[in-house]
């Protein structure tokens, strides 16, 4: 598809980011789940291979994450969280301003102080998650991204302007280069906030992964296509893709403080299996389905994680026709997180079962009560 088909498509969704820049909060998006219940990845735990069949059991695979860390030297541009959601169907981009606040410092601080390790520490420490892969590119390497299917040809709100007040880009099409990427979005206009100027980086992003998508190049992402940027680009390119930003307030000093809660809710709500930075105090979730339609796993997984908890196993009851939920705990410290789960799950019941010498702290079995509730059914 030509240029002129794509901003066709861009006219029509446009005006959504738009709504959502006026609304002057971060987007945050509903993201799908992927058929865990129906694929096989992850280790076997017990005999049955069917993923449909009673019985079976098997390890969950972190969901994929990667952290782009965009630096030039000591000045840190720019970082983004990319998460495959659901591989090739869909995917999320979270965008953190490299002025947000951290106990040791603003996120540039850390970087020009100890590098990527630095960063990686800090995102850590802020949403309880460790990126699964990293990757640090410069103006350079931003350039070696895109340079397949440049010019990248994208549709912006706002213009960037800079320093000495001369419009670099205006607002509306804008047409860049492999090497005008780095710097457009390492540009900040002169009093602009940093969640003000992330709309630049959706317009990329967006215009960059439909042309990715569009492009029959067998080396369109130069690098390996099983992991780092050549995967998730790949992948986020060939399905959905909705953007978000970290919720908080801009200081009069420009640090950027986070609110926790928010924070806390988008990383449950996009990522479904996180790989946690301290499993310290989060008890492991088995949970399994004791109904036999495979797509409530998912749906109950979902509920589970928007509730904070660590799927570590997933499966089928040792036979179908559950007409209850049941929560089992079988640590008595996890009493009352057991009862956050069931409230979450909206059905059931808690209750504390001993299983000693087990790989996991509360178990999930949900029932038709869940069901109902689920699909709206009775």
């Amino acid at each position: 598809m030509g240029e002129r088909g794509r901003l066709g498509r861009w006219r029509w969704g446009w005006p959504l980011v738009l709504l959502g820049l006026a609304a002057a909060v971060p987007l945050l998006v509903w993201l799908g789940w992927s058929a865990i219940s129906g694929s096989s990845d992850g280790t076997d735990v017990s005999a049955p291979v069917d993923p449909a069949a009673p019985g079976y059991e098997a390890f969950v695979d972190p969901t994929p994450t990667l952290l782009l860390i965009h630096a030039n030297g000591d000045r840190l541009e720019a970082v983004t969280l990319l998460v495959l959601t659901d591989p090739g169907v869909e995917g999320a981009l979270l965008f953190i301003a490299p002025e947000t606040s951290t106990s040791d410092g603003r996120l540039s601080d850390r970087w020009a102080q100890s590098g990527s390790t630095g960063v990686v520490d800090s995102v850590a420490e802020l949403f309880g998650i460790r990126p699964g892969e990293l990757q640090v590119v410069g103006d350079d390497g931003w350039a070696s991204l895109v340079a397949a299917v440049e010019p990248v040809a994208l549709l912006s709100p706002i213009p960037l302007v800079g320093s000495d007040g001369e419009v670099l880009y205006e607002a509306g099409l804008v047409t860049l280069a492999a090497d005008e990427v780095g710097p457009y979005l390492a540009g900040r206009s002169p009093g602009e906030s940093p969640q003000a100027g992330f709309v630049r980086h959706f317009s990329l992003w967006a215009a960059w992964l439909e042309q990715v998508g569009e492009s029959v190049a067998p080396d369109v992402i130069p690098g390996e296509t099983d992991r780092g940027m050549g995967r998730f680009v790949r992948s986020l390119a060939e399905g959905r893709n909705l953007f978000t930003t970290t919720g908080g307030k801009v200081t009069d000093n420009g640090a950027v403080v986070l609110n926790p809660d928010h924070d806390a809710n988008l990383v449950n709500e996009a990522i479904g299996f996180p790989l946690l930075a301290s499993g310290d105090g989060v008890p492991r979730v088995r949970l399994l389905n004791g109904v036999g339609d495979l797509d409530l796993t998912k749906t109950a997984a979902r509920a589970l994680s928007r509730a904070g908890a660590q799927i570590t196993i997933i499966g089928n009851a040792s036979q179908f026709g559950w007409q209850t939920t049941k929560i089992a705990y079988h640590d008595a410290g996890f009493a009352s997180l057991a009862e956050t789960y069931r409230d979450a799950l909206g059905a059931g019941s808690v209750v504390a079962e001993e299983q000693p010498n087990v790989s996991f702290d509360i178990t999930v079995t949900f029932g038709e009560d869940f069901s109902r509730l689920a699909t709206g059914d009775g």
